[in-house]
């Protein structure tokens, strides 16, 4: 690991609807807050959500990719960093865990959220049981075992959101556990219940 590896209270490994969640709500509640993000979300592709209440209409059409760019600079005004780069590595090995990337970036995060859903081939690697996730027709996406909508893993401070929690592909699911795993993290962190309301 490089010295000047940069260090933040939470790592998130994914820039799509439930990394972005997760990252808003971890950022707000004030833990500094690293976003991985290989551009790769499937929203990216949508022409228009219509399956996300009180967001988008056929006056006002919103597509993926526009609600991803809004999702990203919530995240970063709330104090979230993103760095536009794919991780090929994570060290469980100690804590703070490890992450580098592609073109050799390094972080350290107290916590680490993986939210990649095609990136089920990494987490065989990383010893984990993967299973087809059955609530997605095309059979790509997995799910790990023994994870559910709260997110939490075999491995302390090491959690999974979007589809790696084996919850249906919905945008507005995907944006809710993620957020959900947010304030789990921030509610541990802080030693008290986080909350926000506007």
């Amino acid at each position: 690991m490089k010295n000047d590896a940069q260090h933040a209270d939470v790592v998130i490994i994914g820039g799509g609807v439930a990394g972005l969640s997760c990252a808003l709500y971890t950022a707000k509640a004030g833990l500094s807050t690293m976003v991985i993000d290989a551009e790769a979300s499937q929203l990216q592709t949508v022409k228009q959500l219509n399956n996300v209440p009180g967001l988008s209409s056929p006056a006002a059409p919103l597509g993926g990719s526009d609600w991803l760019i809004y999702a990203r600079s919530q995240a970063q005004e709330a104090g979230a960093k993103i760095h536009g780069d794919r991780a090929t590595k994570l060290s469980l090995d100690t804590r703070p865990f490890h992450v580098v990337t592609e073109r050799g970036f390094e972080c350290t995060g107290d916590f680490v959220v993986l939210a990649v859903n095609l990136g089920y081939p990494w987490l065989t690697e990383l010893g984990f049981d993967v299973a087809v996730n059955e609530h997605v027709p095309s059979g790509k996406i997995r799910y790990v075992v023994g994870a559910g909508y709260d997110g939490v893993t075999a491995v302390d401070g090491l959690y999974v959101a979007g589809l790696l929690a084996h919850i249906p592909s919905q945008s507005v699911i995907a944006a809710g556990q993620g957020a959900f795993v947010g304030v789990q993290i921030a509610s541990r962190q802080l030693g008290r219940p986080y909350m926000w309301h506007d």
